[in-house]
């Protein structure tokens, strides 16, 4: 059996595990909301879930179940996810010229998978790529107005806040190097939430 025919077969019997559930909403939904609908927003990529759409079996069973599964799919899929058995050959090494990972330091903890790329590997990959061509910095914007953020830890909503670490890709070569006042210039920006150490190597 082919890599497709068995990508197809998954998606079928999730179609299936789904029939009963309720309807989705436009919203982003919860890790446990896609895990319960066997869907793995973690590793989940969006092209994935275009396959659906193509599906007539599945299209079959939405309308005699009055249930959108690949809307379902879209809340819980990632952009930045390539299914490789759709794109064996897709890399995004050697599309860009120079990377910028930027972070909060106050929020950082939060993103575990993150800050052990940062911690165990980030040296590896300098040797590797070299500064002209990767980076990672602390980030120096706030991610809300300095007086809100204050109000929340003071009403105990959050623990000091912080945006979500990114990644900034650029197509050319900079004098002196990007930063992330340069965001504007970025061909791609991809927020990391969900990306694993071994996604950066």
């Amino acid at each position: 059996m082919s890599k497709m025919m068995m990508l197809s077969l998954t998606l079928l019997m999730v179609a299936v595990a789904l029939l009963q559930s309720t309807p989705v909403t436009a919203q982003k939904m919860s890790e446990n909301w896609c895990l319960e609908r066997g869907f793995d927003p973690t590793n989940l990529s969006c092209d994935t879930c275009r396959l659906i759409d193509e599906s007539t079996t599945i299209q079959k069973l939405q309308q005699e179940q009055n249930i959108n599964i690949g809307e379902e799919c879209r809340q819980c899929c990632q952009f930045h996810k390539v299914n490789p058995v759709l794109h064996p050959d897709y890399s995004l090494r050697g599309k860009y010229k120079f990377a910028l990972l930027t972070y909060n330091e106050v929020s950082l903890s939060q993103f575990g998978e993150i800050k052990d790329f940062l911690e165990r590997d980030l040296n590896d990959v300098l040797s590797f790529k070299g500064e002209s061509r990767f980076k990672a910095v602390a980030s120096t914007k706030s991610a809300m107005d300095p007086e809100m953020r204050m109000q929340m830890m003071m009403m105990g909503i959050m623990n000091g806040g912080g945006g979500q670490p990114k990644l900034m890709l650029f197509d050319k070569h900079k004098k002196g190097g990007w930063s992330e006042e340069d965001e504007e210039e970025a061909v791609e920006i991809i927020k990391l939430r969900g990306w694993k150490r071994e996604d950066l190597k």
